[in-house]
């Protein structure tokens, strides 16, 4: 290639540049590329994706910035995830993220739920690990009663007056 010039853009794993640099054939020195993800694939956290035509007509080395990563965990009523699970963005497959039981639930064992990140990038089922925590029995009130099917977090009760 030509002094100054680095000559056509490199292929990278999983990812492509703009449609209108693509069959482009010399680049000037400084001259910047963005690459994007192919379908299925994400970008990894803190990993550039821009090379650069340098000074001794090379471009810049990138690491390989594509994955497959699953979507963000699946939401489930008695679990959230924990804390540092959430704040990830990439998530490869075999990552297994921890579930922390709600307010108004209890661990039925002393192991916390868990899902992991399968290789169809789905997520495997979060098991049922927390119960409805007891808010005990409600005392009746003077001439009635109180209807519940239980005394569990989130029921409903009814209160039905005597007769009269």
């Amino acid at each position: 290639s030509v002094t100054g010039d680095c000559g056509p853009l490199p292929n990278i794993s999983h990812a492509e540049p703009p449609e209108d640099t693509k069959h482009k054939q010399s680049f000037s020195v400084g001259s910047t590329v963005r690459y994007s993800c192919l379908a299925g694939y994400t970008k990894r956290p803190f990993l550039s994706e821009t090379i650069q035509c340098l000074p001794n007509s090379q471009w810049s080395h990138l690491t390989e910035f594509c994955g497959r990563s699953c979507p963000s965990p699946s939401y489930v009523p008695f679990a959230k995830i924990s804390q540092a699970d959430q704040t990830q963005n990439f998530y490869p497959v075999n990552t297994t993220v921890r579930y922390i039981c709600r307010p108004g639930f209890e661990n039925t064992t002393d192991q916390l739920p868990t899902s992991t990140c399968l290789d169809s990038l789905k997520w495997s089922e979060v098991p049922e690990l927390c119960r409805r925590k007891s808010c005990g029995i409600p005392a009746s009130p003077e001439h009635g009663k109180v209807i519940a099917a239980d005394h569990l977090f989130g029921t409903k009760a009814n209160v039905v007056c005597d007769w009269g």
